[in-house]
């Protein structure tokens, strides 16, 4: 008899299972009662029931804002003639002031669970709506945490701190009030944070700076020193370089190019996941990665907002550390970010198998690789029993010799789907259902045509 989802088994036999680059044949994961894996064994031929398909570890999805899931067909329409990332800000803002609590729950549920059918296991929510509708107290976070139960997903949570508009301390605009606190505040918030959240807990916290142009340099530093030797605080987050304009602001105000500046200022560590540098010289992403810190990559969310792709080659020749995101969920399919990070590389090269290496020809092997080791880098976490099992016809790859195997599933599937997902040794996804799929659904729907109709009037009004 098979298990259900929300069982937890001992012990799971897998067909095929991909570790560290190799197709084990009919390996046998051990698991321990907290869900961590103690030993993969293989045999010749299992005793027991099988999961047939092809088998990955588990990605962490290290850049997720799950209340942009909503946004994704509101701003396929030209917002004016010079149509970019500033201009989808407005619409992401009238989101975030309409969102209530229950509603904010609703779409993160249903981004979660579909992150776990696109092969992520672990998310870590850049959170930095911090409260809900006209709350003045710290509350958006509980429906985060909620929505990560509901789904299974394991969570770090990200309390991003976020004061001003622009560099030199420019007022926040009115889009922006619902993300604002001081730095005592912000203390203080997290302080709570860490009470609601245990270390030895389900869920793990961090701490994420929104960016150098919406928090000064000097309170990025003052919030580090105070929580770096904080045990709670598993790792440090920030947006950088996203963006021309913002990467020519930080030259203006402090002389230096954001990655720069940070190193400047010796705040970079193995703790720090820096998000984008699309705009990062290579000088830069080389001073990232001589720091130790992960750079975090969200091809999809950076191609749908036309932020560009760094020259990424050098920096994982040199052993640079890197995690993928899902960030506005205009994807939710890690299979796809490893497919757009290559093709972007293709495009603004000119070249094929861009991200290739000597000794390391499939471009899918070597991302995943560095994908998933870059991913619980960039959390601060060890490695979970977390698996994702895909169809047998997913990419057609029984066709291929195993070395192709996963280049079948990257390069040549349509969006596959996991039809069974393990999650820190528990079943929340098995044969395709999740037990609680339907109200998650319904929930969702409900949601998006309710905040549809209001952010529609509010605009016309």
């Amino acid at each position: 008899m098979q298990q259900a989802a929300g069982t937890a088994p001992t012990a799971v036999t897998y067909a095929h299972l991909w570790q560290d680059g190799r197709w084990l044949r009919n390996a046998t994961v051990t698991m321990s009662e907290r869900g961590e894996t103690l030993k993969i064994a293989t045999q010749s031929s299992a005793a027991g029931p099988i999961v047939e398909g092809l088998t990955l570890p588990g990605l962490v999805d290290a850049h997720c804002h799950a209340f942009q899931r909503a946004l994704g067909p509101w701003t396929q329409r030209a917002a004016s003639q010079q149509d970019d990332f500033w201009s989808w800000r407005e619409t992401m803002y009238a989101l975030a002031q309409a969102l209530t609590g229950d509603e904010l729950e609703a779409i993160a549920a249903r981004c979660y669970l579909e992150l776990l059918r696109g092969g992520y296991t672990s998310v870590a929510e850049f959170l930095y709506l911090h409260r809900c509708g006209d709350r003045q107290r710290l509350d958006a976070d509980a429906a985060i945490a909620a929505a990560a139960a509901r789904s299974g997903i394991g969570l770090t949570l990200l309390p991003t701190l976020y004061q001003h508009s622009g560099f030199g301390g420019a007022p926040p605009t009115a889009g922006q009030l619902p993300f604002v606190r001081d730095t005592g505040q912000f203390l203080k918030d997290w302080q709570e944070l860490a009470r609601r959240y245990p270390a030895d807990g389900a869920i793990a916290l961090g701490v994420a700076f929104h960016s150098l142009r919406a928090v000064p340099i000097d309170v990025i530093g003052e919030v580090h020193e105070r929580l770096q030797a904080d045990p709670a605080c598993r790792c440090v987050h920030i947006h950088v370089a996203e963006q021309p304009a913002e990467v020519q602001a930080c030259i203006k105000q402090h002389g230096a190019p954001p990655v720069a500046l940070l190193a400047k200022r010796e705040l970079m560590n193995s703790r720090w996941a820096l998000v984008h540098a699309t705009h990062a010289s290579e000088a830069e992403l080389d001073q990232l990665r001589s720091a130790g810190a992960t750079l975090v990559l969200c091809p999809t969310t950076e191609a749908d907002l036309g932020d560009g792709c760094p020259v990424l080659a050098p920096f994982l020749a040199a052993g640079g550390k890197m995690a993928i995101g899902s960030d506005s969920n205009i994807s939710r399919s890690s299979l796809d970010e490893l497919r757009m990070l290559e093709w972007s590389q293709r495009l603004a090269r000119g070249k094929r198998n861009v991200l290739s290496a000597t000794g390391e020809a499939a471009v899918a092997d070597r991302l995943y690789r560095r994908a998933l080791h870059g991913g619980r880098s960039a959390i601060g976490a060890g490695a979970r029993a977390d698996f994702v099992t895909y169809d047998t016809d997913a990419g057609d790859w029984e066709l291929q010799s195993n070395e192709d195997f996963l280049s079948a599933l990257v390069f040549d599937a349509t969006t596959a789907r996991a039809r069974h997902v393990l999650c820190g040794g528990r079943w929340v996804i098995r044969d395709g259902r999740h037990a609680e799929e339907e109200q998650i659904e319904g929930r969702y729907r409900e949601t998006v045509r309710s905040l549809r109709s209001r952010i529609r009037d509010r605009k016309s009004s």
